[in-house]
């Protein structure tokens, strides 16, 4: 039995495999063989790893011959199990870490009554036979009536735009995409706790972005007095009020906190207090602290130069021509103001996909995904214009604050308002604009003084440096969700280490010392006894001169028209033309070999793999 079972397992795996090759209907097999495989291979894994400590600890055991180098073996292999497994100095992977969340535990049952929503729908019962999404499935319950249609959506806890994406995609119908609207409308969070508080279905948690405030904890609170849900909000409330203070080198001039992070960030001298977790937006905010650049007109041209050309060295007219030419490619005011009469433009609205079976229930055969915007179209006026052109001009005017002044001349929508800040947020600063140039007025025949490379990066060189400032405090304040969720063979891990430090100088020392008996054995075989072995000899050495600069040196004078004699290309042909058509016939001979290896193997006729059955 012992040896039909692996016999079975190896003949009804390769044939599903097989079959899925052919059949596409089929592929779903090949997928689930692939799984059990995955399986039956760490089992393997496993076994043989027991195997080799049995093996080399009874020879370590019985003092037999070679025993100290299994003794080196036993320890290195338990070494890096080791530091394989419990990746011990091995930060979290980015891509799965909760940056700003903080989490408190919170099952599904646990959720007070008052997140529970229910909805009246009516759906045949045909709706009920996929598979609910995975995102939702422990959320969401049908509820059929007698005649075993669905009638109502039962939905615990908020849902998510994610969540409400993969219910509305599970059916293409009208009626069931205005069912998941409706759902999604019942169930959407509360407007004041958007974007601060979330429930996680997938990991029974409620958490916080950043710091959960007196106020917002209390108005959770209200929501129910049921003790799990009070406990997980004290919890969260009592985890994001640790606060945290960082020793800062060096402070960007005039650096300002907005009031929505006041609360949880302080600056006090060169102290930087954080209260919770630093969020991505804190993060962003505290690094957008140099100023960008503003269209520049001749005089502040001219006076750029005159600083560069000050910095103990002058710059002939190519690199005046250069600089110029950068500083003024820079943003116009005719580009800001375009586009915040384009975010003015007001879009179509959508139609709900309730408002569209509406229309279909009621006869309409031609429905329209949107309808025009009710409100006429909003674009800058005179006034809103010339104050543009002022702010732009005077550096000393804030620009991300202009909506404020423009609001108070004319029409001012939302939309423009976020359209000012996204381009705000896309003009570069100016210290990587002086980068810019400082690497345009770089090449082999140009350098940079001391004095113009200091004046043209020492600002990039300021900004870098409070870019990783501010992001090492992002990292302290992280509560990290999968401590051991990075891989193993990061940089700076001991896994890494050991293989960076250990394995491949002793790889790199064996091929080295196989490199010897290589031309060793080469000396003895290549010797012009017949015709073949002169072609071998004559090969090897085109092939050894051809990846020398000696060899290349030898045929160089060439012409061009005799360039196919040179011994570079000579080699090129051989290794692209003769060597290949060598490895397709003995990549031929390998496929075939292991077709007819297989089908001894499925056949049960070659039972090598599984042992004499000795012992």
């Amino acid at each position: 039995m012992k040896r039909t079972v692996p016999l079975l397992i190896a003949a009804i795996c390769g044939t599903v495999l097989i079959i899925t090759a052919f059949i596409p209907a089929t592929v779903s097999w090949g997928e689930t063989a692939a799984v059990w495989f995955d399986v039956l291979a760490a089992i393997a894994f496993v076994l043989g790893g027991g195997n080799l400590l049995k093996v080399h600890l009874k020879k370590v055991s019985d003092r037999g011959p070679g025993w100290a180098y299994s003794a080196i073996t036993v320890l290195t292999f338990l070494a890096t199990l080791t530091v394989g497994l419990l990746k011990w100095g091995v930060p979290p992977a980015s891509d799965q870490e909760f940056y700003g969340y903080t989490f408190a535990h919170l099952a599904i049952d646990e959720l007070p009554e008052e997140l529970d929503y229910e909805v009246s729908v009516s759906l045949p019962s045909e709706y009920s036979e996929r598979e609910i999404p995975a995102s939702v499935r422990s959320q969401l319950e049908y509820q059929f009536g007698e005649d075993g249609s669905i009638n109502e959506l039962h939905f615990s806890g908020w849902i998510t735009p994610g969540q409400l994406n993969d219910l509305s995609n599970l059916y293409d119908s009208l009626e069931w995409k205005c069912a998941i609207e409706q759902l999604g409308e019942a169930a959407a969070i509360p407007s004041e706790f958007a974007g601060k508080v979330a429930y996680f279905a997938d990991h029974a948690s409620l958490s916080a972005y950043g710091m959960l405030e007196p106020s917002l904890a209390s108005d959770l609170k209200s929501i129910s007095a049921s003790a799990p849900w009070t406990r997980a909000i004290e919890e969260l409330a009592e985890r994001t009020s640790r606060t945290e203070t960082f020793q800062l080198e060096q402070l960007p001039k005039g650096i300002a906190i907005p009031d929505d992070f006041s609360s949880a960030l302080k600056i006090e001298g060169d102290t930087l207090t954080v209260t919770g977790p630093l969020t991505p937006d804190m993060k962003a905010v505290l690094q957008d602290q140099f100023p960008r650049i503003r269209p520049s007109n001749e005089e502040e041209v001219e006076s750029f130069l005159a600083e560069l050309e000050s910095r103990d060295g002058p710059i002939d007219e190519n690199d005046r021509n250069l600089v110029r030419g950068l500083l003024e490619s820079s943003w116009q005011t005719d580009q800001l103001v375009a586009v915040l009469n384009d975010a003015g433009k007001r879009p179509a609205v959508p139609k709900s996909y309730c408002e569209l079976l509406q229309e279909r229930q009621a006869g309409e055969t031609m429905l329209l995904r949107t309808v025009p915007a009710a409100e006429e179209d909003v674009q800058l006026n005179d006034e809103q214009v010339a104050a543009i052109q002022e702010a732009v001009s005077n550096p000393e005017q804030d620009l991300t604050e202009l909506g404020a002044e423009l609001v108070g001349l004319g029409p001012w929508i939302p939309a423009q308002e976020a359209a000012l800040q996204s381009f705000l947020s896309r003009v570069p600063t100016l210290a990587e604009q002086k980068r810019l140039i400082a690497t345009a007025m770089t090449s082999p025949e140009r350098k940079l003084t001391p004095e113009q490379a200091s004046f043209l990066l020492g600002d990039f060189a300021a900004s870098h440096r409070w870019n990783e400032e501010v992001y090492d405090v992002f990292l302290a304040t992280h509560r990290v969700k999968y401590p051991w969720s990075g891989g193993y063979l990061q940089n700076g891990s001991p896994f890494w280490w050991s293989y960076e430090y250990a394995f491949r100088p002793l790889t790199a020392t064996m091929f080295a010392l196989l490199a010897f008996y290589v031309a060793s054995a080469a000396f003895r075989a290549f010797r012009a006894k017949n015709f073949e072995a002169f072609l071998l000899l004559a090969t090897a050495f085109i092939i050894l001169l051809g990846r020398t600069p000696a060899g290349v040196a030898l045929t160089a004078g060439l012409p061009d028209e005799l360039a196919m004699l040179k011994v570079e290309n000579i080699t090129v042909f051989i290794m692209s033309v003769i060597n290949t058509a060598g490895n397709r016939a003995i990549m031929i001979g390998i496929a075939l070999g292991i077709v007819s290896t297989s089908l001894k193997i499925l056949l049960g006729v070659d039972r090598s793999y599984l042992g004499t059955g000795e012992g």
